[in-house]
């Protein structure tokens, strides 16, 4: 518990660098909430800084929904996903606005394509989501991973796992295949696809 002090980090610069002090305040937290075992130091300083991360990072939504790096549009996919995941975590150690997390998972589903892809369209540069861009099921995977963690279910997301569990027999990526079975375990966890996805990894 003394050593958590010093994980703990004041939230600076564009969003994913404001991401990466925030998430492990963030786990400091939670994890001081979970084992009982508060230092009221060390929570009250955690507590700031997640308010401050929480407030940084909410500067960083595009008008019309989504995030970028610095709140410009076009929103980028892939960022606003890691954005989604990242307040479900939030919310369960400080007060997220629903309606932010309403509104991010609304525009993730209305980026979706017929066919239930998604295809990472705003890349500008060699950045965090480079490595989505091009690959339809690694994105696609990230995504319904990302909705479905942050409660999406049922038909707002069945296109999504169909063509997911369309590509495994091609699939040759272990991350990407590690994503698969993140959705596959939270959605089907005891089909035998999931178990044969996990066998594959």
């Amino acid at each position: 518990v003394d050593g958590l002090d010093s994980i703990l980090k004041m939230p600076h610069g564009c969003f994913e660098q404001t991401s990466s002090s925030t998430w492990p305040n963030l786990l400091v937290l939670n994890y001081l909430k979970t084992t009982g075992k508060i230092s009221p130091k060390v929570r009250m300083k955690a507590e700031h800084y997640v308010q401050l991360g929480y407030q940084r990072l909410l500067t960083f939504e595009v008008a019309g929904g989504g995030f970028d790096w610095f709140g410009r549009a076009p929103a980028n996919q892939i960022l606003t996903a890691y954005g989604l995941m990242e307040f479900t975590d939030m919310s369960r150690v400080y007060p997220v606005d629903e309606r932010l997390l309403d509104r991010t998972r609304r525009w993730l589903l209305s980026q979706q394509e017929k066919d239930g892809t998604w295809r990472n369209l705003n890349v500008k540069y060699r950045d965090s989501s480079s490595s989505f861009a091009g690959d339809v099921a690694r994105t696609t995977a990230y995504i319904t991973w990302t909705l479905v963690n942050s409660g999406v279910e049922g038909h707002l997301v069945d296109r999504a796992v169909r063509y997911l569990k369309r590509c495994i027999d091609q699939e040759t990526n272990t991350y990407t295949l590690a994503l698969i079975a993140n959705v596959l375990v939270t959605t089907e966890p005891n089909s035998q696809i999931t178990q044969t996805v996990l066998g594959m990894l």
